[in-house]
C-alpha cells in the first residue's frame, strides 16, 4: 500500500456497522461530547467529525443545531452516512493526509478511529491536520483505547458476532503484545439477490500509551490537554469502557491576539 493510499478497509463492514450492539453506543459517545466539547463552543458552531463513519454522531449534532463536516476514508460508510445525516457536509479522504482550512470551532474523533492509525508518526500527522483545520482557540476531543487500560484484556483471545436481517458476522480477536497491535478478523455473510455472499476482512488497531498521545497532541500545538477516563471521570460503563478521552485547544495566534 502506498504511504498516501486511502484506507478503505471499513467498506467491508459498512452494511453491518449500524446493526452492531449495543444500539445506544452513539448516544453514550454524544454524552461525552456534550460534557467535554459542546458546552465550550457557540450555538450553531461548525464541528469537524474525523472518521464520521455512518454519520450517527453527525446526525445527532445536526439535530442540536450545529453545522457538521464529516470525513471518512470509506466510501461504503459515507454512503450510509448520506442517509443518516443528509444535511452534513461529507468528505471522502484519509485521516492521515487530508487538508482543510481553519474553519471549525471544534473537532471530534469518536469510536477509537485514531487507534486504526498504526504508527506514532502517522498519528502525529493526523493530529496536525486536525490542528490546522481548527479556528484559534478551537477545541478538539478524541476517544481512544490506551495501553494502560487495555494491555491485560487485549491479551485474551476473544470472538463474537451477530445475526440481524440479511447479515451474519463473526469477529475473531488476537493481540500482538510485542508490537502492541490488536487484530480483528471479521467474516461477513450478506444475503444479496437470493444468495449468501461471503467477505473476509482484517482490521488492525494500535495501542498507544497515555504519554504518547498527550506528548503528540502537545507537539502539534494543542494546549490545555486534559485526559478523562470514560468510566471513572465521565461515569460511562460497559460500552465505552477501557477508553480515554483527550481534549485540547488550539492556541490563539499572535496576530489574532494583537488584533483584539
Amino acid at each position: 500500500m502506498s504511504s498516501k493510499q486511502r484506507n478503505s478497509n471499513h467498506n467491508a463492514i459498512a452494511s453491518i456497522y449500524d446493526l452492531k450492539d449495543p444500539p445506544d453506543r452513539h448516544d453514550m459517545a454524544l454524552d461525552c461530547i456534550n460534557k467535554l466539547i459542546l458546552k465550550y463552543i457557540p450555538e450553531g458552531a461548525h464541528i469537524f467529525d474525523l472518521g464520521c463513519g455512518t454519520g450517527q454522531i453527525a446526525q445527532r449534532l445536526l439535530k442540536k443545531g450545529y453545522q457538521v463536516t464529516g470525513l471518512d476514508s470509506s466510501e461504503g460508510m459515507l454512503e450510509v452516512a448520506r442517509k443518516n445525516a443528509p444535511n452534513a457536509n461529507l468528505i471522502l479522504d484519509d485521516a492521515r493526509f487530508f487538508k482543510l482550512p481553519p474553519t471549525f470551532h471544534a473537532a471530534i474523533s469518536t469510536d477509537v478511529v485514531l487507534n486504526y492509525i498504526l504508527s506514532i508518526e502517522e498519528l502525529e500527522n493526523a493530529l496536525h491536520k486536525v490542528y490546522e483545520a481548527l479556528l484559534d482557540n478551537g477545541i478538539f476531543g478524541c476517544e481512544m483505547y490506551i495501553e494502560e487500560l487495555c494491555q491485560s484484556s487485549w491479551n485474551k483471545s476473544d470472538s463474537g458476532g451477530g445475526v440481524k436481517d440479511a447479515h451474519v458476522w463473526v469477529d475473531i480477536w488476537s493481540y500482538d503484545s510485542e508490537n502492541k497491535v490488536g487484530r480483528k478478523d471479521t467474516t461477513i455473510f450478506e444475503f444479496v439477490n437470493g444468495m449468501w455472499q461471503r467477505l473476509d476482512k482484517t482490521f488492525l488497531l494500535k495501542l498507544y500509551s497515555l504519554a504518547d498521545v498527550q506528548t503528540t497532541l502537545e507537539k502539534v500545538g494543542f494546549t490545555e490537554v486534559s485526559i478523562y477516563d470514560v468510566k471513572q471521570d465521565l461515569g460511562l460503563e460497559q460500552t465505552l469502557g477501557e477508553r480515554v478521552c483527550f481534549v485540547g485547544r488550539k492556541k490563539v495566534s499572535e496576530s489574532s491576539s494583537r488584533s483584539t
